[in-house]
């Protein structure tokens, strides 16, 4: 005869499962906010491509001379302002677009979502709190000012003056 095993009274309980991601994941709204603006600078980049295409192509074929035209002549319809203009306004729109699509892939890659965060982080970083203290620890007229300079200088003359050691003759 057999015996039927008997299942455990006492079963040890499971450990809670853990996140599979400790940020925000890439479908919410906050990342598909910050890659929007990715992909906006990044549309605005290949329009500013496209514009900067057209317009070489459009130079082409005013400077290119015609099949039997005399090549003695240049083209008459030259202006140097309006070609420096336009080179001006071309290389304005492809760095705007390049710091736009440079700022919304920063800000995915970062998780920062606008301008107080990212403020939030770089004091928490630089720790900012510890190093600007409010209150008493900073001098409120131009005398207390010189007066605790002159105080920090000379307690760092008299902890130099005991560093050293004296020369013997």
């Amino acid at each position: 005869m057999t015996r039927s095993t008997a299942p455990p009274v006492n079963a040890p309980p499971r450990p809670p499962p853990e996140p599979a991601y400790e940020s925000t994941p890439i479908t919410s709204e906050r990342s598909l906010r910050q890659l929007s603006i990715f992909a906006f600078g990044a549309a605005s980049f290949l329009a500013a491509t496209a514009i900067t295409r057209r317009a070489v192509y459009k130079r082409h074929l005013r400077v290119k001379p015609t099949f039997y035209a005399p090549n003695t002549n240049p083209h008459e319809h030259f202006s140097p302002l309006h070609d420096a203009a336009q080179a001006l306004n071309l290389a304005t729109m492809h760095c705007v677009s390049l710091a736009t699509m440079g700022l919304g892939g920063t800000m995915w890659a970062f998780d920062i979502a606008n301008l107080q965060e990212a403020r939030q982080r770089l004091r928490g970083r630089l720790n900012y709190d510890t190093i600007y203290q409010p209150g008493d620890a900073v001098p409120d007229s131009i005398m207390d000012l010189l007066v605790a300079a002159q105080e920090t200088a000379s307690t760092e003359d008299e902890t130099n003056n005991s560093d050293t050691p004296e020369k013997s003759r």
